[in-house]
């Protein structure tokens, strides 16, 4: 999906998510659920700061709106 958007904008090309997807699909496999270490949850939560700051500068929108 990022490499689409890449095509359209080439701010998407600096955007790094790292794992996330794993933990998207992993989620929906309830029988094989992973718990990911206090470490990677940390990790993943800075990443996905990362991601809704860069959005809402795409979309032009302050935080507290």
């Amino acid at each position: 999906m990022i490499g689409e958007n890449v095509k359209k904008d080439s701010d998407f090309a600096k955007l790094h998510v790292g794992n996330l997807t794993f933990y998207a699909v992993e989620v929906r496999y309830p029988n094989e659920f992973y718990i990911p270490s206090v470490e990677e949850a940390r990790e993943s939560f800075e990443i996905v700061l990362k991601v809704k700051d860069f959005i809402l500068e795409k979309l032009n929108i302050k935080e507290s709106e």
